[in-house]
């Protein structure tokens, strides 16, 4: 028997009568299939033909179907149909020789319709929906691919799935979707649907594990992670307070303030360091799940407002880029909501942020080192008596960075030492940032991940194009260092290069190269 395709223009009738025939009956939540469609629509995808692949074999789908369709009266099909969508135009006449033609770079990706009863949006692997590179940055990305006749296509996406309540609810949704990207992303490998709810409920319970209709507690949730082997850090908003402690003196606590308003203040600041736990690991290209008190949804990228005066820089975040199992992927999620429509990050509750197994310094003791070394060193004394420390030492060389050193800020992100090396070195060859300093950095012994704290002010982010922003230095921390020690491997700050021997703790040396600061930061990884 021959494979069956079917090729139809986006949109068409065609295109609405084989949806219809695949799609339906739909019963439960319609809005993210509808969202979907939509965003195809749309720029910048601009869908303009689909490819139907009837009679899919599904290894989710089919994973689902062997713990609990197939044990059902009603009788469940055990394969489904995959949509290809591509932005170019064509016809079916001759498949063999389309695919072959198509261009690789209109090939938007994929979306599995299981033949369920409720909530059919199965795997689905989608190339990011967002307009503007400038404002709008999606980190947790990986590379997918997928045949038609024996042709590749490949597509950077972060994987979607929808609960089907039977076999998965939302948090089991949320796993799948963060477990499927870091197997591709760091080498773990794919579990399937029935595999995690297993993983979930092995130490509790709660009585029958499926149909999977009430979700999971937060424990299962931290038990399926530790289950697949996963390394999770988990916080709760009630459990923060001596966490990023710079957002605290950010946002101090009026004493003439009421017993009602400090409430709502300490609601406000454990929200924001919540955010900027989430944020630092996210800018890592990890997927946070957030936790509301009835729903679990996926942190994968942000916005960005590069005008906004702030005084922290999870201020410069409006709104945080999510897969949603119960709206769409790639959707927003506002700081604070502006419509009663919208779910706020203000309303999460927990977050699990999820890193390698090798990283086992958590990122806000990463940057609590590099803002305690960047301070030591603007304190830290010259023996000349004209410029007593290296802050009145960075003036005199630097004028116009007087200002900037009262009011900095810090970004920090993980990353492989091989990418960060390889970044110096197309620093360097970009003529965009000082070779002699590029090759003692790219020359150290790092770990497997580093953590990098990058050092801006407000000046140099006040940009509309993203390569325009520019940052005063960078801190390079060793990922596996423990918590309250010295982990800094290497300062290049205000044109000063630090470099640190881990094994001892100490500086080797102070090295200072003249205008090789401000240099471009890290825009994606």
């Amino acid at each position: 028997m021959k494979k069956i395709f079917k090729v139809v223009p986006f949109g068409s009738a065609a295109f609405l009568k084989e949806i219809q025939n695949c799609a339906l009956p739909y019963r439960g939540n319609t809005q993210p299939i509808q969202e979907l469609l939509t965003a195809l629509q749309r720029s910048p995808l601009k869908c303009r033909t689909v490819i139907f692949e009837p009679e899919y074999v599904d290894k989710d789908y089919q994973d689902e179907h062997s713990a609990f369709y197939s044990r059902s009266f009603k009788k469940y099909g055990p394969r489904a149909t995959r949509l290809h969508f591509f932005s170019t135009k064509f016809t079916d006449k001759e498949i063999q020789t389309l695919v072959t033609a198509i261009p690789s770079d209109t090939y938007l990706g994929f979306l599995v319709l299981r033949p369920t009863d409720f909530q059919r949006v199965g795997r689905t692997i989608l190339r990011p929906t967002l307009k503007d590179p400038d404002r709008e940055f999606v980190h947790c990305l990986a590379a997918y691919e997928s045949h038609i006749l024996g042709q590749k296509f490949t597509v950077k996406a972060m994987p979607f799935i929808q609960q089907d309540t039977q076999v998965g609810a939302c948090a089991q949704a949320s796993l799948w979707m963060v477990a499927r990207y870091v197997s591709r992303r760091y080498g773990y490998r794919e579990y399937l649907p029935s595999e995690i709810n297993q993983f979930a409920k092995a130490h509790d319970g709660g009585g029958r594990k499926l149909p999977a209709e009430r979700g999971l507690t937060w424990k299962q949730m931290l038990d399926a992670m530790e289950g697949m082997g996963l390394y999770a850090l988990s916080y709760s908003i009630n459990q923060i307070d001596d966490c990023s402690t710079h957002i605290d003196a950010a946002f101090p606590e009026h004493r003439s303030l009421t017993a009602e308003k400090k409430t709502k203040h300490r609601a406000f600041v454990r929200s924001v360091k919540l955010a900027d736990i989430a944020y630092r690991y996210i800018e890592s290209g990890l997927p946070v799940i957030f936790g509301t008190h009835n729903h679990a949804l996926v942190g994968i990228g942000h916005t960005y407002n590069h005008i906004r005066s702030a005084k922290v820089a999870i201020q410069r975040i409006p709104a945080f880029i999510t897969h949603n199992d119960a709206s769409r992927p790639y959707g927003t999620m506002p700081m604070v909501a502006s419509t009663k429509s919208e779910l706020p990050f203000s309303e999460v509750e927990d977050i699990i942020a999820i890193v390698p197994v090798e990283v086992t310094l958590s990122g806000e003791a990463a940057e609590l080192m590099a803002r305690t070394v960047v301070e030591r060193f603007i304190r830290l004394k010259t023996h000349d008596s004209d410029v007593p420390t290296y802050g009145d030492l960075i003036r005199r060389l630097r004028p116009e960075f007087r200002k900037w050193l009262n009011k900095l800020e810090y970004r920090t992100f993980l990353m492989p030492s091989v990418d960060f090396q390889e970044k110096i070195r197309r620093d360097i060859q970009g003529r965009g940032f000082n070779a002699i300093v590029g090759k003692e950095l790219i020359e150290l012994d790092y770990p497997k991940f580093v953590w990098v704290t990058e050092i801006s002010t407000e000046v140099l982010l006040d940009f509309a194009k993203r390569q325009d922003r520019t940052c005063l230095g960078r801190v390079i921390i060793d990922s596996t260092a423990p918590t309250h020690t010295n982990g800094e491997m290497a300062v290049h700050f205000c044109d000063f290069l630090g470099l640190f021997d881990r094994q001892t703790g100490k500086g080797l040396r102070w090295s200072h190269f003249m205008e090789s600061t401000p240099f471009g930061h890290q825009i994606a990884l």
